[in-house]
């Protein structure tokens, strides 16, 4: 019988994080918590964004680690971010899974408008239909 542990999947979350008191941090709190988490950590994903990296470090090439490495990558591509946009594009050339998700008030930007997004809303419904989607997107990635 093997007694070794089960590797995790892992999940890196791009997105906006901004300030400790922010309406953006708040946002992605919400966001990560009861949507990207919620979605995938039943399926036994680790899912982690930026500011949960707590080893000492180069914080951008952590990031950038995380971005080629993760098994998956949820992008949330919500008040077009600078730094998610060039975390996203080193992981479109990475040519692995990426799940775009966007806040249903926004709108895609033009350069990436034919890649499938995932419609945000985090009210109840919201979150539940957004966790559904994760879940079905990260089912058919699995499979190939």
């Amino acid at each position: 019988m093997d007694d070794k542990p089960v590797k995790k999947k892992t999940c890196f979350v791009i997105s906006p994080i901004g300030s400790a008191d922010s309406e953006t941090r708040e946002r992605s709190d919400k966001a990560l918590k009861h949507v990207f988490k919620a979605a995938l950590e039943p399926r036994g994903y680790q899912v982690i964004r930026a500011d949960e990296i707590s080893v000492p470090g180069s914080i951008t090439l952590q990031v950038l680690e995380k971005v080629l490495e993760s098994d998956l990558v949820i992008a949330d591509l919500t008040e077009h971010n600078p730094n998610v946009f060039y975390e996203l594009a080193v992981r479109h050339a990475s040519e692995k899974p990426v799940i775009h998700v966007i806040d249903a008030t926004e709108t895609i930007p033009f350069d990436i408008a034919d890649l499938r997004a995932i419609r945000l809303e985090l009210d109840l419904d919201g979150t539940e239909r957004a966790r559904l989607e994760i879940q079905a997107q990260a089912e058919q990635i699995e499979h190939g």
